[in-house]
């Protein structure tokens, strides 16, 4: 018994001796960007929302029948609960 518990007490030893590093900056001299450097819209809202909303509804049909399509062959071509015609002989 005593075996486990010297491998217990160099397990929590081996952890308590690791040494976790101090992050740091990547870059001397960085400062991050102020509001100032922030670009300011070149497109009216509306024509920037319409073109999203117009590729998402794409994305949403072609994934709506995609799963049209997978949900059909299921049906088809898996056989759930057959008779069992090995018991009907």
């Amino acid at each position: 018994m005593s075996r486990v518990f010297k491998t217990a007490n160099l397990l929590l030893r081996s952890s308590q001796s690791i040494r976790v590093p101090v992050r740091g900056k990547a870059v001397q001299g960085y400062a991050r960007p102020s509001i100032d450097e922030i670009g300011v819209p070149t497109e009216p809202w509306k024509q920037v929302y319409d073109k999203n909303q117009t590729r998402f509804l794409a994305q949403l049909l072609g994934g709506a029948t995609s799963l049209a399509v997978a949900l059909f062959v299921f049906v088809t071509e898996v056989n759930r609960n057959p008779t069992p015609a090995h018991l009907l002989k």
